[in-house]
């Protein structure tokens, strides 16, 4: 059975475990998600989309079983939304789910589509949506109930949105353990170019990561562009996921992780 610290980004677990310091964080998050934000997304899966079973998108709930089973965790309810972005996100800590745009469904191989799943899995195994609400709750008890002055809340804002980044690495650490790093970078091209099939090199992003640094490092004003642009961003550019993962496969953590999985 996979444990969160088996797959964590250091910045993502050294952020967790300041945030797990602060006093009942963990409580106040769980409720506020139990009876609020999840609660309504729940509502709105159950409403505009379709929520897959044995009955319903058969594929769709059996690779999400499946996936579950090799991380060792509980089986998500997962939806299917209309959206020609392939995309996908998960929510929830009492009774967690996945939503999965139809563009990944329709356009991922069944391996491809186990990669995408047990990245939003691996979020779920690290309880990042738990602490993500520490983000709601600075803006709720901040900008808009007066609480947090705007010029105090906004820094916590961008260190989390930092944190949010970090975390990206450690669900895709948790995609990669699971399908393997070749599956992670196929699946990877996908989503970078939404092509049904990438011809060519599986890991050309990863080249690509080497030509964005030599550009990024050119020049002091691209380095501050660059930055000031990704401070905004909750997720990673997609060649530095490809090129954190293809450093990470190296290691004796992920080795043992694929060997575990294989022997299950």
């Amino acid at each position: 059975m996979m444990t969160a610290k088996d797959i964590m980004h250091p910045n993502d677990l050294k952020t967790i475990q300041v945030l797990q310091k602060i006093p009942c964080i963990d409580s106040v998050c769980r409720k506020i998600m139990e009876y609020g934000y999840e609660r309504i997304f729940r509502g709105e899966n159950l409403g505009t989309m379709v929520k897959a079973s044995e009955r319903c998108l058969p594929r769709v709930y059996t690779l999400m079983k499946r996936t579950a089973n090799r991380i060792g965790i509980g089986v998500p309810d997962v939806y299917v939304y209309n959206d020609p972005v392939m995309n996908a996100f998960t929510y929830g800590e009492t009774n967690p789910f996945v939503c999965i745009s139809s563009s990944c469904v329709e356009k991922l191989t069944d391996d491809e589509l186990v990669c995408l799943m047990a990245h939003e899995c691996g979020h779920i195994l690290c309880k990042h949506t738990l602490y993500n609400s520490v983000v709601n709750l600075v803006q709720m008890f901040g900008e808009r109930m007066g609480i947090i002055t705007r010029s105090m809340s906004k820094p916590i804002c961008l260190a989390l949105q930092f944190w949010s980044r970090q975390s990206e690495y450690s669900a895709d650490r948790c995609a990669a353990a699971v399908s393997g790093e070749r599956v992670f970078q196929q699946m990877t091209m996908k989503l970078a170019s939404g092509l049904v099939d990438v011809q060519g090199d599986p890991y050309q992003l990863v080249h690509q990561a080497q030509e964005y640094n030599d550009f990024e490092n050119q020049s002091l004003w691209n380095k501050i562009q660059q930055n000031c642009r990704m401070a905004f961003y909750s997720h990673p550019q997609m060649v530095n996921r490809a090129k954190e993962i293809d450093r990470w496969k190296n290691s004796f953590a992920y080795k043992k992780q694929r060997l575990a999985i294989n022997i299950n």
